[in-house]
């Protein structure tokens, strides 16, 4: 998925971030889809503010999934800066595992929450649940990989995702 690219392209660099806040957004008012999943469950009805509330995750949930799709095709067009070749090889290790396991995340987890809302699986909704005590690790890994990249380590990684390249 690397090539010679020095930086990312402005698509590239808006689906990242649009990616990242649709993420937060998730994360963050997850309890009202959790509510109005287990009201359906019991075969209760949902309070309408969680029932709205749900029906924004899952729009969410299929927006990054939608978005992570384009995000794929446009890295494989465009290609991706690769991590710098003076790390050593456990951090470019690191870099590139938690490079692959957040685009798992933004596929997998829209998949297996679209099985539990829409087909009522609830080992499904479990496991999207849980999966949010490995993302959310995960996303504080990346983020401070790009701190420390940019204050300790003097790269311009973190620059290249706020700074289009030119062509």
């Amino acid at each position: 998925m690397a090539n010679d690219s020095k930086g990312y392209s402005g698509l590239q660099i808006a689906l990242h971030w649009l990616i990242a806040a649709l993420v937060v957004f998730q994360l963050v008012f997850a309890e009202q889809i959790e509510q109005a999943f287990d009201g359906r469950i019991d075969g209760g009805m949902p309070v309408p503010a969680e029932e709205i509330g749900a029906w924004l995750h899952v729009a969410g949930g299929l927006t990054i999934l939608l978005l992570a799709l384009i995000r794929i095709v446009v890295r494989a067009r465009h290609g991706a800066p690769a991590v710098p070749r003076e790390h050593p090889a456990p951090l470019r290790w690191i870099a590139l595992a938690t490079h692959y396991l957040l685009y798992g995340f933004i596929i997998g987890m829209p998949l297996v929450g679209a099985a539990a809302w829409f087909g009522g699986i609830e080992a499904a909704g479990a496991f999207h649940s849980a999966a949010r005590f490995i993302l959310v690790p995960l996303i504080v890994l990346h983020a401070a990989g790009a701190l420390v990249e940019h204050f300790v380590l003097r790269t311009n990684v973190l620059r290249r995702m706020l700074v289009p390249e030119k062509r």
